[in-house]
């Protein structure tokens, strides 16, 4: 019986692998796809471009158009909120030429400009996401400012981004963005609004934390509490099975000692939680109701309750999320099963065991099992 306890529980863990599975292979396109919080020191990054511009604004037309071409480099950092859009904060500067009527002298001007930027990824947007995805068309639109000696004028901001990866780390980008920006910034004529118009090349260094996580569905949740329950009412039905009795006739039986009992190593059963909860979902009663029969059916066992954390996040956030994962379970079954406490040893990552067990970015849960 013990053996069969013991299988009924290793099934619900091997149930729970099987439905996790589902939850990573599960893509959708972008839009359609709910993806976990994303930290606040995730997914920044920052930029450096450089290229060229040409001035726009009355005259121009009249010049030659290399002459209206000048040196344009570009900084940003910005963060990506999801895979398929974000914010950056960009600036630039250098020269400007303008021209005299009928192109006959050019004016040289200084200028700066910062401007923030909604940027949108179309193919993580339309296409299935992959978190290695190679190459994305990025546009973006932002508002912002431009000064030049004493003159300042808001800024309308876009443009279209091609954006390569080259590593965890590194994109490199290529970039066509225009600016529209006050017809006073340098002459009053006959063109309503100046403009700019640029082509620069050059990397993105993305810092640590690249990279998203896809939710699990609500339907995939759902199907894992069915499997449970069904496995549940299997193991209910073995215990209350009757018992088979056999006549031996002239057979001395004797007693089998079950001292060193296989099913102390398919024990170890797997509690799941939700992204940063410590609270053991009314999903997983049926698990926790087996555990706690199975260790009041045999008194003399002690387990082991070991609580897991993921990749994200802080270390001290993630050591105390992962005790608190293991000390929940061992509440329950202290309070609700009568199961003593000298007979649960508390472990959890970063203290007794390694960060990460086997690197595996699926590690939200506590795991029990039978010490030896």
């Amino acid at each position: 019986m013990l053996i069969i306890l013991a299988a009924g529980l290793c099934g619900i863990a091997k149930a729970q692998g099987q439905v996790e599975e589902i939850i990573i292979e599960q893509r959708l396109p972008g839009y359609k796809t709910s993806f976990e919080a994303n930290p606040f020191w995730h997914n920044w990054f920052v930029s450096a471009n450089f290229g060229a511009n040409a001035f726009m604004a009355e005259h121009s037309s009249q010049a030659k158009f290399r002459n209206t071409i000048t040196f344009m480099p570009e900084l940003a950092i910005g963060k990506m909120f999801n895979p398929w859009w974000g914010l950056r904060l960009q600036g630039g500067g250098g020269s400007l030429h303008g021209f005299t009527p009928h192109a006959q002298n050019m004016i040289h001007m200084h200028y700066m400009h910062l401007n923030i930027d909604f940027m949108m990824g179309l193919i993580n947007f339309f296409a299935k996401y992959k978190p290695d995805r190679v190459f994305d068309l990025v546009p973006f639109f932002g508002i912002g400012g431009m000064t030049r000696r004493y003159q300042q004028s808001f800024t309308i901001h876009g443009g279209i981004q091609a954006k390569f990866r080259l590593s965890e780390r590194f994109d490199a980008n290529i970039e066509f963005q225009g600016m529209i920006f006050n017809d006073k910034m340098v002459k009053v004529g006959g063109f309503p609004n100046d403009g700019l118009g640029g082509l620069t090349g050059g990397f993105t260094y993305r810092f640590k934390g690249r990279g998203f996580r896809v939710a699990p569905k609500q339907a995939v949740i759902d199907e894992l509490a069915a499997a449970n329950l069904v496995l549940a009412n299997k193991v209910n039905q073995l215990e209350n099975r009757p018992p088979e009795v056999k006549i031996v006739e002239k057979e001395v039986i004797q007693p089998v000692k079950t001292k060193d009992v296989d099913v102390y190593e398919v024990m170890p059963a797997t509690i799941p939680f939700r992204f940063n909860s410590a609270v053991v979902q009314d999903t997983y009663g049926p698990l926790i109701y087996n555990i706690g029969t199975f260790l009041k059916n045999n008194p003399d066992v002690k387990v082991r309750i070991i609580g897991y954390a993921d990749k994200f996040g802080p270390i001290n956030v993630n050591l105390k999320i992962s005790q608190a994962r293991a000390e929940a379970v061992a509440h329950i079954l202290q309070k609700e099963y009568g199961i003593s406490a000298d007979r649960m040893k508390i472990e959890y990552v970063g203290k007794e065991r390694p960060y990460y067990k086997n690197n595996n970015q699926w590690n939200r849960c506590a795991i029990v099992e039978v010490i030896q």
